[in-house]
């Protein structure tokens, strides 16, 4: 069980690395949060334990994942430590979400520029609409499923 655990936090570990564009141990400790934080919350210290890490480098990682909101954390009524968890799939699917209506938004606006433009016999300009036409479909069709899913998720929370 903890060698499945231990290979679970790896893979988020690189999936996190490649989404956010982290540090290995910012990634990891976002991994350790989603996996072993979910409910309460993991304190400063029962993350430097798990991670073997110096305080210092803990510290700037943890910065750094607040800073791009990708965790946050709270304070229990009557204690002075604070507990880390990584955000819900809700918010981490809506921020994807946002990112895909600015691609398709700017891809929108690609194609109608282009579209204005003088027309060209330019065999690469054409391949080029055709392909970003493609493009938007694809963005469109993401962004359907992305709205469906949190849609679920938001049932789900209910």
């Amino acid at each position: 069980m903890q060698t499945e655990k231990l290979a679970l936090i790896e893979m988020m570990t690189e999936l996190f690395r490649r989404i956010h564009h982290l540090s290995p141990m910012a990634a990891k400790i976002l991994s350790i949060l989603a996996i072993e934080g979910c409910s309460e919350g993991l304190t400063f210290e029962s993350l430097i334990e798990r991670l073997h890490a110096s305080k210092s480098s803990l510290s700037t990682n943890i910065k750094t994942l607040l800073d791009k909101g990708l965790i946050h954390y709270e304070v229990k009524e009557g204690k002075r430590r604070k507990y880390f968890k990584s955000f819900p799939f809700d918010k981490r699917f809506g921020k994807f979400l946002e990112l895909i209506r600015y691609e398709k938004n700017f891809t929108l606006k690609f194609i109608e520029y282009t579209q204005k433009q003088p027309l060209q016999e330019d065999t690469f300009t054409k391949k080029k609409l055709k392909k970003t036409e493609i493009l938007l479909e694809f963005l469109t069709t993401i962004e359907g499923i992305t709205e469906e899913f949190l849609q679920k998720i938001q049932e789900e929370n209910k």
